[in-house]
């Protein structure tokens, strides 16, 4: 049997490790998701045509769209 020695040191990069590791998990998780988006050619298309038409002012609020739908807040 092996049996370990850790230093103080060790013990407090241990802890820090098991600390940040969820940290590290998120991120990496976030940058899979962006890294998906920005490999989608379509959805990137898509992505600059919308800002595009904010740019241009093509938008409507929501109760903007209500209106035109002949709808009030209180049926939605």
């Amino acid at each position: 049997m092996v049996e370990a020695i850790f230093t103080e040191e060790d013990r407090k990069n241990l802890r820090i490790l098991r600390e940040e590791l969820p940290k590290i998990r998120l991120l990496l998780e976030e940058l899979m998701e962006t890294l998906e988006v920005v490999g989608d050619e379509e959805l990137m298309e898509s992505i600059k045509a919308s800002e595009e038409d904010i740019r241009e002012g093509r938008l409507i609020d929501f109760k903007e769209l209500l209106k035109e739908l002949g709808l009030n807040e209180q049926e939605v």
